[in-house]
């Protein structure tokens, strides 16, 4: 990312923002200034893919900064992780750059960490990136939202592309089926975004821990491979 270049940093919440994630928050505001031109906190109303899209029209309309980073509000976001990821930024060569977030499924009632990194199958699923390298940048198919950054002309470029049946406010995100089979709003985000040319890449190194009964991050999922 360009020294001159600023961050809207976005968080989608339920009525409650994680104390640790707010404390990263100040920690930003504090040592990286310059960088974040606003900070915009949405309340779900119903749908998330609702959510999302009001963030995104927020952005385009009411934001003067150059990317969008959509945070989810159960995480937290290290200065180091944040860092990463501006570093890694490019508005043409890297428009879009995920960092590392873990989801966590069961199978059996064991956990299934899993990271929120995706490739596309032969079949046409999405299947999670398990053997991702440590520490680098990657290219992938798809990427959860919990932590993304997209610079403005991605979305701007959706807008223009927008199914009248959407419009222009609506065309971001939403949840529904390619080829019969069912993808989450995140997902058909990416397939939108590489389907009008923009690559998604992964910066591997930039984990932001998951909060769920307790901090779901990288260790687990080497425990599960380790397993498996």
């Amino acid at each position: 990312m360009r020294s001159r270049e600023t961050v809207c940093i976005a968080i989608p919440h339920d009525g409650s923002i994680d104390t640790q994630l707010t404390i990263d928050l100040v920690g930003l505001m504090r040592e990286r200034r310059p960088r974040i031109d606003s900070l915009q906190c949405v309340q779900g109303l119903g749908l998330l893919a609702r959510t999302r899209n009001l963030i995104v029209k927020n952005f385009l309309d009411g934001s003067h900064a150059d990317w969008l980073l959509m945070i989810d509000s159960d995480q937290s976001l290290p200065l180091s992780a944040f860092d990463l990821l501006i570093d890694t930024a490019h508005k043409d060569d890297r428009p879009i750059v995920a960092g590392l977030v873990f989801a966590a499924f069961f199978e059996n009632e064991a956990l299934r960490p899993v990271p929120a990194i995706y490739n596309i199958a032969a079949d046409g699923a999405m299947i999670p990136f398990d053997d991702y390298p440590k520490n680098e940048i990657v290219q992938v198919d798809g990427s959860g939202t919990g932590c993304l950054l997209v610079h403005r002309s991605v979305l701007e470029a959706m807008r223009q592309k927008a199914n009248p049946n959407q419009g222009t406010d609506w065309c971001w995100f939403f949840d529904g089926a390619i080829e019969g089979r069912w993808f989450s709003e995140d997902l058909l985000f990416c397939r939108k975004a590489t389907a009008l040319g923009f690559p998604i890449f992964a910066h591997t190194g930039a984990i932001l821990a998951h909060h769920k009964q307790f901090w779901l991050d990288e260790r687990h999922h080497e425990m599960w491979k380790a397993q498996h």
